[in-house]
């Protein structure tokens, strides 16, 4: 069932979500936006007093007690008179108007908001950010509205398949990154105080891009999709495990240039890089011990990794003040995100990102964002 087509502005529109939490009214579900600017992906706005259908005495549920509650063609689509469901509770209420009468449903949405302005209270709101520019299946948003224990105030979505990989498609990308995180920024101001929970599953240099943007000093926790279990995770569900170390070499030969390489999913071969990058450089090399797919999925590995990423790039940058940085990445997508957090424009020379492609006749690693 698709939403409403009501003449809500935008600013009632986010008015309502935020209100009711991001959850249905009835069933609490967490209820997920596809975009800010677009339509309520799982979140229907269902009216109490229903909206007449045609001429004469022929209405919506609950419309013959419109006057009884001071409903009238005028202010039938206000704030007052909607609450946010999900698409099955908004069918029953409906189609059981009966048992669902005005009274016990003003008295559900007064319950409602009220424990949501509760929850506002106690500080755990997210804005959820979804950055899915591969293939052209969406975010399941209901599987995803699920790992977050927080209200959602608000979502912005980026899902728009990448497929021009050229030096034109890599600029308009980069562009396209820097709008989108504009979204993110002016859904931070409308909503103080809420954390970023980033959902990130796009080619790598636009989420270390992404990350650049959004930088360290905001508070955003980042999941990791597992494709072995086809689930995003965060906090480590095993508590016993070790953490994982990397291993740290640099190159003896100081140059301009550092070569940056972080494998983790992967191995990154030394002939793909002299491939990439011509001329002499020093390299600083991150590796974890027998690099493979999901091996860094869980926060605790994913902050080894990157502060030994930060620690060891800015101690290299003092030391030897390069002109610039090129970085070589095989890891999984959220890691891409936080280790590009940790790279700031007004510390770090220009910083060259590489986009791999095994089938390419030339080198397998092309050039592609420069922050």
């Amino acid at each position: 069932m698709s939403r409403d087509p009501f003449k809500l502005s935008t600013t009632e529109d986010r008015s309502l979500w935020i209100r009711s939490g991001g959850l249905c009214a009835r069933c609490k579900t967490a209820l997920i936006l596809d975009d800010v600017d677009a339509k309520v992906n799982i979140g229907e706005r269902a009216h109490i007093i229903g909206k007449a259908k045609g001429k004469g005495n022929k209405g919506g549920p609950r419309r013959e007690f419109a006057e009884d509650f001071d409903i009238t063609d005028e202010n039938i689509d206000t704030l007052e008179n909607l609450m946010l469901m999900c698409s099955p509770c908004h069918h029953i209420i409906d189609t059981n108007d009966k048992a669902y009468p005005p009274q016990d449903l003003f008295d559900m949405k007064k319950k409602h908001e009220d424990w949501v302005s509760e929850q506002l209270s106690k500080n755990n709101k997210a804005i959820v950010v979804v950055h899915k520019r591969k293939n052209l299946m969406p975010v399941d948003s209901i599987l995803l509205s699920k790992e977050t224990n927080c209200l959602l105030l608000d979502a912005v979505s980026l899902q728009e398949e990448f497929t021009d990989f050229t030096e034109e498609g890599w600029s308009a990308a980069k562009k396209e990154n820097e709008d989108f995180f504009r979204k993110v920024v002016n859904s931070k101001k409308e909503n103080e105080g809420a954390h970023l929970f980033v959902f990130p599953l796009s080619p790598i240099p636009l989420l270390i891009h992404l990350g650049s943007l959004i930088s360290d000093t905001t508070a955003a926790v980042v999941h990791q999709f597992d494709r072995d279990t086809q689930k995003w995770c965060h906090e480590n569900v095993n508590p016993d495990k070790h953490v994982v170390l990397p291993e740290v070499k640099v190159s003896n030969e100081v140059n301009d240039k550092l070569v940056v390489k972080v494998q983790v999913s992967g191995t990154i071969h030394e002939r793909d890089i002299t491939d990439a990058v011509e001329g002499q450089f020093q390299t600083l090399d991150i590796e974890i011990d027998g690099p493979k797919l999901n091996a860094v999925l869980y926060e605790d590995d994913v902050e080894v990794l990157k502060n030994v990423f930060r620690k060891e790039v800015y101690r290299l940058q003092n030391e030897n003040q390069y002109s610039e940085i090129h970085l070589f990445y095989y890891g999984p997508a959220g890691l891409a995100v936080e280790l590009g957090r940790c790279i700031n424009q007004n510390m770090l020379p220009p910083v060259h990102l590489y986009e791999y492609n095994n089938r390419s006749a030339a080198a397998k690693y092309q050039r592609s964002i420069t922050i």
